[in-house]
């Protein structure tokens, strides 16, 4: 999925490939932006396919609502892991092959293993440097999630808790 570019400006960088990333990023091209790349530091979804397996979307996918997108767990208009997955809960592993389906019918130019390091603002630009490049944009979007960087020490009594994160298994 790794779009190989030469390429150092951009009008906009979207840093994330998850559910938000791509989303926007779809977004992005309804709307005629074409100047953008998404950097993601895995690979698209990885996050969803790291949840233990016996864990499901609580939120169900189904064909319609009353908002007009196609299900709660929709990332764009006109898909729905309903649809691509023919489950009504999807899995993490599940729902991060929708998103990895969404990301190669849109064609979106995503630069995955590529881990942010820095974003700083010179001037009306952004430079975004990463552990291989240093790119440019006029704008940048940060979708990169929390649920890899748990906060576990968080409030009092925090210890009685667990983070999702840190679960390998609920059996």
């Amino acid at each position: 999925m790794n779009t190989l570019t030469s390429k150092k400006d951009y009008d906009v960088i979207v840093v994330g490939g998850g559910a938000a990333g791509l989303g926007v990023s779809i977004a992005l091209t309804h709307a005629g932006i074409e100047d953008f790349i998404v950097l993601e530091r895995h690979t698209v979804g990885l996050s969803f396919a790291l949840w233990p397996a016996e864990t499901r979307f609580i939120t169900p996918s189904f064909p319609t609502n009353s908002i007009g997108m196609l299900d709660l767990n929709s990332i764009a208009i006109g898909v729905s892991p309903a649809y691509s997955l023919e489950v009504e809960h999807p899995t993490g592993l599940e729902y991060a092959q929708h998103l990895q389906g969404v990301a190669r019918y849109f064609q979106l130019p995503i630069q995955e293993n590529t881990e942010v390091k820095r974003v700083t603002k010179i001037g009306d630009d952004f430079v975004v440097d990463t552990t291989d490049d240093t790119l440019r944009a006029k704008h940048v979007i940060w979708a990169a999630g929390e649920f890899q960087y748990p906060r576990l020490k968080g409030f009092e009594g925090i210890e009685l808790c667990q983070h999702t994160a840190t679960i390998p298994s609920y059996q």
